[in-house]
């Protein structure tokens, strides 16, 4: 099989949630397979500084910042920079697991913030620094 087929050298990819889980497992990858990864956390330092430990030498780039805020997404935007973007990868989730006779419309509105509002707000505010043919991806797992 012909490796460099799936390279990704010299591509700049943004990982929502890329500090653990699925996003974690992408920005590994990713980083690998040669991109320069930006990966977003909210608030776990001890997951992320893991991510920098199990990256020597790769090229990621950590942007704390909580999606779900004007702050947050501008912190993103400064890291994102001038340089452009070649993709995009919501991995960022959340979800309130409970019989649904004790959700509530606050579980509801924490969870559609991060996992759909934040998404959208956050490729809007995007667009002008994607290149050509970027890819934008939204996944998640039970959140």
């Amino acid at each position: 099989m012909n490796d460099a087929l799936f390279s990704l050298r010299g591509k700049r990819i943004l990982l929502t949630g890329g500090t653990r889980g699925i996003g974690r497992a992408i920005s590994l990858q990713f980083a690998r397979s040669g991109a320069r990864v930006i990966a977003n956390y909210v608030r776990n330092d001890e997951a992320a500084e893991a991510l920098m430990r199990e990256t020597p030498g790769s090229d990621i780039q950590l942007c704390r910042a909580d999606i779900t805020t004007q702050e947050g997404k501008q912190r993103i935007l400064d890291s994102v920079g001038e340089s452009a973007l070649d993709g995009l990868v919501h991995a960022a989730a959340t979800g309130v697991h409970k019989p649904i006779d004790q959700l509530t419309l606050r579980h509801w509105d924490f969870t559609f913030a991060l996992n759909v509002r934040a998404f959208f707000d956050l490729v809007s505010a995007l667009r002008p620094c994607f290149a050509t043919g970027a890819s934008i991806v939204a996944l998640s797992s039970e959140g």
